[in-house]
């Protein structure tokens, strides 16, 4: 078996994978994380439409094992938002971690000053990571409720 973890931007031929990755996720496991439908039709339209914004996949042995986006430049916002949804099975493999210091790297190269997410107040153990790769608190959604956090691309790169 091929045990090579691979990133890679997702590709419309992908969109199968992924929603079967979203769709078979425990809900219990899942339900903080809901950026859009799961079906296959939204996937591929979201892939197909895209210009600016990435999805990008998490792949070992060759199965899509998850996935980060950085979206909104696409309708014109300068910061992007970033999110991430690991298979149960593979969480707490570092995979989540990773994958928002790639993201960071891809903000760096695309010149964006910071980037965003948001994430439900009980949800711990996402926030425990952000908060590790030092993601600012920085308020509450007026809907919705969660948390919004920063990461602040330019102050990083002046500290460099």
């Amino acid at each position: 078996m091929d045990e090579q973890l691979t990133i890679r931007s997702l590709e419309i031929s992908d969109a199968s994978a992924l929603s079967a990755l979203l769709c078979v996720q425990r809900a219990v496991y899942a339900h903080f994380f809901n950026p859009f439908k799961f079906d296959e039709a939204t996937i591929t339209g979201i892939l197909r439409e895209r210009e600016r914004d990435i999805y990008m996949g998490v792949f070992w042995g060759g199965e899509l094992v998850g996935f980060f986006m950085l979206r909104g430049w696409d309708t014109g916002y300068t910061v992007p938002t970033y999110g991430v949804l690991i298979a149960e099975k593979y969480r707490g493999y570092g995979l989540a971690p990773l994958s928002l210091r790639m993201a960071k790297i891809i903000c760096e190269t695309n010149r964006a000053p910071r980037i965003m997410l948001k994430v439900d107040s009980e949800n711990t153990s996402a926030k425990a990571v952000f908060e590790k790769e030092r993601f600012i608190p920085a308020g509450e959604e007026t809907r919705g409720g969660k948390l919004i956090y920063y990461f602040d691309i330019n102050e990083q790169r002046a500290k460099s």
